[in-house]
């Protein structure tokens, strides 16, 4: 017989916390996208969230960048045992309601009602080509104080 899906929906609190650094720039000298953060070039990041449990996890996100406080709400999302998702640069606007016309560099802050992976994977490139460069980071979890 087929195996019986669980649900991704437990209650629980958020126990653990992973921030994921998120850089979705271009560094354009002589143009109004010139920063100092980086060398020319474009930076693109994608963080996948896998759920390694054999219960469904809820999680969620949410986006904060630079000194000027813009942090984005929360946005609720969950896992099913060994299902995966991902965020990337678009969602930003698409999924965080921000529309950031230079891009953006902060963090993804992801909180779990169980412990998950977290893998962020960062490339860039010269500014007109592809990928240069490539790292992959297995963003660490840290406990949430019990509220």
């Amino acid at each position: 017989p087929p195996k019986k899906r669980k649900s991704t929906s437990q209650t629980g609190r958020y126990r653990f916390q992973y921030a994921a650094k998120f850089i979705c720039t271009s560094n354009i000298p002589g143009t109004s996208q010139t920063t100092g953060s980086f060398l020319p070039g474009n930076y693109q990041t994608v963080v996948n969230i896998h759920n390694p449990n054999e219960r469904g996890v809820k999680f969620r996100a949410k986006v904060a960048f630079g000194g000027d406080g813009l942090i984005s709400k929360f946005i609720d999302g969950g896992l099913g045992p060994d299902e995966v998702t991902r965020y990337i640069c678009a969602d930003i606007r698409e999924k965080f309601g921000m529309n950031l016309i230079h891009g953006a560099e902060g963090f993804l802050v992801i909180e779990s009602t169980h412990n998950v992976d977290v893998i962020a994977v960062y490339t860039a490139g010269p500014i007109g080509e592809g990928v240069a460069s490539i790292d992959v980071e297995n963003v660490r979890e840290r406990p949430l104080p019990i509220r």
